[in-house]
């Protein structure tokens, strides 16, 4: 892939688990690829910062690695999952993006070196310090979490925002799957997230190559094949 945004670099301050709260089951996302995906997406809706929402949202790791990322280029973050957990983790996560999230985590890691002492709770420290410095440099990203089954039509009639950009990194494989098996899911979370679209309003589907997007409310803008990933780049009609 051609990275034409983000800049090859350590991302190691992003690592899940590292800072970021991870939890076993719940996939993590490619750091460089993420930023480069949203980075793109903002070029084509034409504006300087993104409302982004991720309608399944899991433990809000993509959200929070872009909001540490590109945080500049974040007007606001929405998220929603089906899931309680993943919900509760991704409130832990996004509250990373405040010098108050930060603080507490901060606080966690301290007790944990204190108690263990060990060379990883030290460097996670060390990010810690970097990423506060990150979140320095513009203003506080607000976030907001809600309850969604993204399969329901009718999830998103009353969502009081309007996106940007939406990206999914939708569920396949052995970490993740669809709440129910159909091989048009995809489809449907496309005919839910309508009601939070702008006319200009990007969508970025990450899935594996094997999901089909067949939907006709939609048109392809540009397709990124990277390893076993698919991203496709969508816009209304």
């Amino acid at each position: 892939m051609n990275y034409r945004y983000i800049d090859d670099q350590n991302f190691e301050d992003l690592a899940s688990g590292r800072v970021i709260y991870h939890r076993s089951g719940l996939p993590n996302f490619p750091v460089r690829l993420a930023g480069e995906i949203f980075m793109t997406c903002l070029e084509l809706c034409g504006q300087p910062k993104a409302v982004l929402y991720d309608p399944c949202c899991g433990g809000a790791y993509l959200l929070t690695a872009l909001g540490f990322l590109c945080g500049e280029h974040i007007a606001s973050i929405y998220a929603s999952d089906i899931s309680d957990e993943a919900r509760s983790l991704a409130q832990e996560n996004l509250n990373l993006l405040t010098p108050q999230g930060l603080e507490r985590r901060r606080a966690q890691l301290q007790a944990i070196h204190n108690e263990l002492g060990k060379n990883s709770h030290l460097d996670a420290l060390e990010s810690v310090a970097r990423l506060n410095e990150r979140i320095s440099r513009h203003p506080q990203i607000n976030s907001t979490i809600f309850p969604a089954n993204i399969m329901d039509a009718t999830a998103l009639h009353n969502a009081p925002f309007k996106a940007d950009i939406v990206f999914a990194d939708v569920p396949y494989g052995n970490l993740a799957s669809w709440s129910e098996h159909d091989i048009s899911a995809i489809d449907k979370l496309l005919d839910a997230i309508i009601p939070v679209l702008n006319d200009d309003s990007v969508v970025a589907i990450s899935s594996d190559k094997s999901q089909k997007i067949t939907n006709l409310r939609y048109r392809r803008v540009r397709k990124i094949l990277v390893g076993k990933r698919k991203i496709e780049l969508l816009r209304k009609e």
